[in-house]
C-alpha cells in the first residue's frame, strides 16, 4: 500500500460488517516487520473515547469508506491496550487471538 493510500485510509469512515457506522479512523498502525498497514484504531461512540483496535485482515476499502470484516460488539469487546500509539508484542497476540487470527483458526 502506497503512502497516498495510507493517507487516504487515516481519513476513512469506518462501518463494521453488520453495516452500521462505527466513526472515522483514529489511526493507521504497520505491520512492524512489513510496514503494511494492519490495524486501525476507532473509537465507538460519542461516550466511548477508548480507541479499539480492529484488524484490517477480513476487511476492505472502497473510495472513503472502510468495511470491516467485524462486528461493533466484537470491536467493543476487544482487549484493552496502554497506549493507542504502539502495540506491545503481548498486545498483538492479545488481539490476535481475540478476532481468531491465527492460522488454522474459524
Amino acid at each position: 500500500m502506497a503512502q497516498g493510500e495510507i493517507t487516504k485510509l487515516q481519513s476513512a469512515t469506518v462501518w463494521d460488517s453488520d453495516g452500521k457506522k462505527l466513526g472515522d479512523v483514529n489511526d493507521v498502525h504497520l505491520e512492524r516487520e512489513t510496514g503494511v498497514p494492519a490495524w486501525i484504531t476507532v473509537s465507538l461512540g460519542l461516550l466511548n473515547s477508548r480507541k479499539h483496535y480492529a484488524p484490517l485482515a477480513n476487511s476492505r476499502f472502497e473510495r472513503d469508506e472502510l468495511h470491516l470484516g467485524w462486528t461493533k460488539s466484537e470491536i467493543a469487546d476487544s482487549p484493552k491496550t496502554a497506549s493507542a500509539a504502539e502495540l506491545s508484542p503481548e498486545e498483538e497476540s492479545a488481539l490476535i487471538d481475540h478476532y481468531r487470527l491465527r492460522d488454522g483458526a474459524e
